[in-house]
């Protein structure tokens, strides 16, 4: 007897009468065009798989192991719903023709269809393990937008609170408050814009182990940096939710920019006062302390050596890129001029 979610499925043309023991039929749900994805779950162990029907024959139970031709006609039917959001919110501004979205799809069956499609369509990022970022070494993002010594491991120190997020960000050190708070399962994640380098950056906390350091996801460059055997898998997972959500256009033009009462709030952890090494300061106690000598006609010069240039290495493997452009940076302001570039109050 045919079960009823399974009503005119057939493999290898003969209908389906019986499941694997401890499985069971959850959710059938219509696609595009003649596809139906049918949700299947462990009783046992909860775990979720799926069926990919097209015209009522079983196809695969996974998007990936779909043959190349039923694949591309899956996959070129999710066009309309995910190139606006991949070339749009993803990694920059917000796409008027951003129209399509699905609430309907189970996530299981969604994640396999964000993945894969991302996967084919766009750069595959470039995935490192977070620990490199702990040597605080300069790095040059695969788009070759540079960040500084230390600021890769200063963001990934972040630390989540009971108040909006406030972080330094990785490509100009201003702080940048969080738009939107993404809930992704079993992880949460956080979209940036950086405005002054007009950069989008996302943070992904492991929501099983919070007190472990975010994963970082810059869509433009495209870098991904995470210690989360799952870390791959936050691009495909972050596009499912805009996919899913049509209103983050809405409430990331409603988000509040970073302002200066925000200082306190959350952590902008660049912001900090340098320390003075010891021989330093021991120094400087020093030079204090000594009575000032009477100046004289003919002053005493002391001349001043340069040190050798530090040879800075990024911690990304090298990787057989294309060069990446010379950038020609603007004349850098003090942290007090570019607080007023961020606020509109430039004085000229």
């Amino acid at each position: 007897m045919t079960l009823p979610l399974l009503d005119g499925i057939r493999i290898d043309g003969l209908p389906v009468e019986q499941l694997y023991p401890g499985w069971i039929a959850l959710e059938r749900h219509p696609v595009v065009g003649q596809f139906e994805v049918i949700l299947f779950q462990d009783e046992d162990s909860g775990r979720q798989a799926c069926w990919w029907i097209e015209d009522g024959a079983y196809k695969g139970s996974h998007v990936m192991a779909l043959h190349p031709d039923v694949q591309d006609r899956l996959l070129t039917g999710m066009d309309p719903v995910f190139w606006p959001l991949a070339e749009g919110v993803l990694g920059g501004d917000i796409r008027d023709d951003a129209v399509s979205f699905r609430t309907d799809l189970p996530s299981t069956a969604f994640r396999e269809l964000s993945g894969l499609w991302l996967g084919r369509h766009a750069p595959h990022a470039i995935f490192i393990a977070a620990g490199h970022a702990d040597s605080g070494e300069a790095l040059t993002c695969p788009d070759g937008k540079p960040v500084a010594e230390g600021r890769m491991k200063a963001l990934l120190s972040a630390r989540r609170g009971t108040d909006v997020l406030v972080v330094s960000s990785p490509f100009s050190a201003m702080p940048v408050r969080a738009q939107i708070e993404m809930k992704l399962g079993g992880a949460t994640a956080y979209r940036f814009h950086d405005a002054l380098e007009n950069s989008v950056f996302y943070l992904v906390w492991d929501e099983a182990a919070p007190e472990n350091r975010p994963s970082f996801y810059y869509p433009s460059g495209p870098l991904l940096i995470s210690d989360n055997p799952s870390g791959p898998l936050i691009p495909g997972w972050i596009l499912e939710w805009f996919a899913r959500h049509s209103e983050h256009a809405d409430l990331i033009r409603a988000a509040r920019p970073f302002l200066p009462e925000d200082f306190g709030v959350g952590q902008a952890s660049s912001l900090r006062t340098p320390r003075v090494p010891q021989a330093a300061a021991a120094v400087m106690k020093q030079a204090d302390s000594e009575p000032e000598k009477p100046s004289d006609n003919s002053p005493e010069v002391t001349e001043i050596q340069e040190s050798e240039p530090v040879q800075r290495r990024s911690f990304l493997p090298e990787l057989p890129l294309e060069p990446p452009p010379v950038l020609q940076s603007p004349h850098k302001k003090g942290l007090f001029g570019r607080f007023k570039s961020l606020l509109g109050r430039d004085d000229h």
